[in-house]
């Protein structure tokens, strides 16, 4: 028998925002290889999320965003009115 866990709606949304964000990544991956079929770009961002550590690493302006967007989320907890915004940078 196997036990009945309660998921909190705000860990439901969590959850759906990482899904979409995983599908937004295998999309972003296809476009560097189009010829990939949807297995096997998802194999490669499997591939990528396995090697985040080393490019944080490797990449200090990534983790700099990282600890940008994790002190963004802290500060919604006194906030939670507050949205948490996803913005996107180019150079």
């Amino acid at each position: 028998m196997t036990k009945k866990h309660r998921i909190s709606a705000k860990a439901v949304d969590t959850r759906l925002a990482s899904v979409y964000a995983l599908d937004e990544l295998i999309d972003c991956i296809r476009t560097l290889d189009p010829d990939l079929d949807i297995s096997e770009a998802t194999l490669l961002t499997a591939i990528t999320l396995h090697s985040l550590q080393d490019l944080l690493k490797e990449i200090p302006s990534l983790k700099s965003k990282l600890q940008e967007a994790a002190a963004e989320i802290k500060r919604k907890r006194s906030n939670p009115q507050q949205p948490i915004t996803n913005e996107r940078t180019t150079t």
